[in-house]
């Protein structure tokens, strides 16, 4: 008896086993795919973003894994100019290239406790097609900056979202408190020694991204240099990297760097960002009105210049200017600002982020360094986006949506009274 019973807990086992094996060989093969079937089958997204978006990305994926009709954001950084060639391209997410690059996909947990500010956990997809379609490109800067091959299918739309600034940085310890855009240049445009922008004149303290980073391309154009003319230590492959290569820089008054201020707002007691004077201003200025400050008022209006609109690229319904993808379709509206009746608050989460709803914008331009020009937004929500950023604060009068009465004239929007 004790023998067959032995006989059958064996086979048991050995059938577990088996089991246990197959599941966990599926999951090495594919586990991206088996984290929706463990989670009911939630549907998911592909994006490939530029790393300056990733806050907002895992921000908001946490919610919408939290939202009554919930979604799974996959994700991978990737600099703008190759996030434009992937989705001109149809490209599917892959997790090794020619057999020898390894690109890890990062994904939202489904846990609430999923904190945005920590490293979102990686999982893989097939290495070959068919793969999971990107449906969803979220660059950081003007296409029209990037080499314009591949050509823009017809099938491909590419949409304005919220607006991203950037700036010189610099070791905390640097005394430094400013940059103009000739230094800039100069700093950057010339070999070790050779330029005349002390104290920034040792090549390997200056820390730029590879040519087709949005970073590289925006700050380039700041300083009237191409990307590949900025002379620097080599590419530090991701902003992170780069803010480590500040932070550790054995010459802090020597070191300069360049990033994304959403990504400054987060790390602001690790590094300094430098007030910037461009060609022809008389006076430096911060992107916000001040440097403790968070209001983004001297992008807003014109005062500080280097930053760019974020391009959202997606395929279209055919003979439309609408996104095909329902889930990349609601991204989009939600980010802008513009979805009604879901339960995520995708404009705040923008703003929490440290991006501009274009909303709250005074100013435009039509490509990386072009000149300013006004804008005069139909439904301006500029109240509202001072009061919800960090240590934020207006003086507009709060109203509710609806009534316009005590707007004197002008509109309740969001809760505060706009001119318009």
């Amino acid at each position: 008896m004790r023998s067959e019973l032995s006989r059958a807990l064996g086979c048991a086992l050995a059938v577990s086993l088996v089991v246990v094996a197959e599941r966990a060989e599926a999951a090495n093969g594919d586990p991206c795919a088996a984290l929706t079937d463990e989670d009911n089958n939630v549907p998911a997204i592909y994006i490939e973003n530029g790393d300056t978006q990733e806050p907002l990305v895992k921000k908001l994926g946490k919610l919408l894994m939290q939202s009554s009709t919930k979604l799974r954001i996959f994700y991978r950084n990737r600099p703008t100019c190759n996030i434009r060639s992937d989705l001109f391209t149809n490209a599917q997410m892959i997790t090794v290239v020619d057999g020898t690059t390894a690109r890890p996909v990062r994904y939202i947990p489904a846990s609430p406790t999923f904190d945005p500010a920590a490293a979102a956990p990686t999982c893989t997809v097939p290495d070959a097609p068919p793969a999971e379609p990107i449906a969803l490109g979220i660059g950081a800067t003007y296409l029209s900056s990037c080499a314009q091959t591949p050509a823009q299918p017809a099938d491909i739309g590419v949409f304005d979202g919220p607006i991203q600034a950037y700036g010189f940085i610099t070791n905390k310890n640097s005394s430094q408190v400013a940059i103009t855009a000739e230094e800039g240049y100069l700093a950057y445009g010339f070999t070790e020694g050779g330029g005349e922008a002390a104290p920034w004149v040792v090549q390997n303290l200056r820390f730029k991204r590879g040519n087709t980073a949005s970073t590289t391309l925006t700050m380039s154009s700041a300083i009237r240099l191409l990307p590949g003319q900025m002379k620097a230590a080599a590419d530090s492959g991701t902003s992170e990297a780069l803010i480590t290569s500040v932070v550790n820089s054995p010459t802090p008054e020597a070191t300069l760097g360049i990033l994304g201020t959403e990504l400054y707002d987060q790390r602001r007691a690790d590094i300094k960002l430098l007030a910037f004077k461009t060609f022809g201003q008389k006076f430096a200025y911060f992107p916000d009105s001040t440097n403790a400050s968070f209001d983004k008022q001297n992008v807003r209006d014109g005062h500080y210049l280097p930053w760019s609109p974020t391009p959202y690229i997606a395929k279209l319904m055919p003979g439309t200017q609408t996104i095909a993808d329902p889930n990349a379709r609601r991204i989009y509206e939600l980010v802008m600002g513009t979805r009604v009746g879901d339960d995520v608050n995708g404009l705040l989460q923008v703003v929490q982020s440290g991006l501009i709803p274009e909303c709250a914008m005074k100013v435009t331009r039509s490509g990386d360094g072009a000149d300013l020009s006004l804008y005069d937004e139909p439904a301006p929500c500029s109240c509202w986006f001072e009061k919800n950023v960090p240590q934020g604060t207006t003086s507009c009068t709060a109203c509710t949506v609806g009534n316009d009465a005590p707007c004197n004239g002008g509109k309740c929007r969001l809760g505060f009274c706009e001119a318009k």
